[in-house]
């Protein structure tokens, strides 16, 4: 009897230690801030302070030789956009063909003219460890961003807010068009 106790003892003390030794499911919340976008503000170049949207915008990411990856049209009037970049290790460059004004048509049937702009944007990923159930996020710096001319730039001015990207929800650059 006096073993049958201590066995139960020894039977316990390994439950408990089992179950302490769990771990809860690790899910990473969808509030955990991931790799950010970068975000661009527009704002009107006669008036600098104020937003200006922009009305039937395509981007289209480009390949280094000019190929193009793939397009997102915005047809509504929009006063920012949030772009992805890749998180190659190293300098990378990432171009994008903004085309303002991409098939919108005004009250009468005739459609406006398109401006295409194109923008290439060098940045440095680094990788952050966020936690065991999120891994590990991008950030983005050395921010560096250039607007190809050409004999109709419709972006007439830019300006790097920060040169660090780690939070989509502020402005990184600004277009005054």
């Amino acid at each position: 009897m006096k073993h049958q106790n201590k066995y139960k003892i020894i039977l316990f003390l390994l439950i408990l230690i089992g179950t302490w030794s769990c771990e809860r499911d690790d899910i990473c919340a969808e509030t955990t801030s991931t790799t950010p976008h970068l975000n661009i503000r527009f704002y009107d170049i006669n008036d600098p302070e104020e937003l200006k949207a922009v009305r039937a915008l395509t981007v289209r990411a480009l390949d280094s030789d000019g190929s193009d990856l793939g397009d997102i049209t915005l047809s509504s009037p929009f006063d920012s956009i949030a772009l992805p970049l890749r998180t190659i290790e190293g300098l990378i460059t990432t171009r994008f063909a903004l085309e303002k004004d991409t098939d919108f048509r005004l009250d009468t049937d005739a459609a406006t003219e398109s401006n295409v702009d194109i923008i290439t944007i060098s940045y440095r990923p680094q990788y952050v460890y966020v936690s065991r159930a999120c891994g590990y996020k991008s950030i983005f710096t050395d921010l560096f961003i250039t607007v190809e001319p050409d004999d109709n730039n419709w972006i007439l001015t830019n300006e790097i807010l920060t040169t660090t990207i780690e939070n989509e929800n502020q402005a990184h650059i600004l277009f005054r068009h």
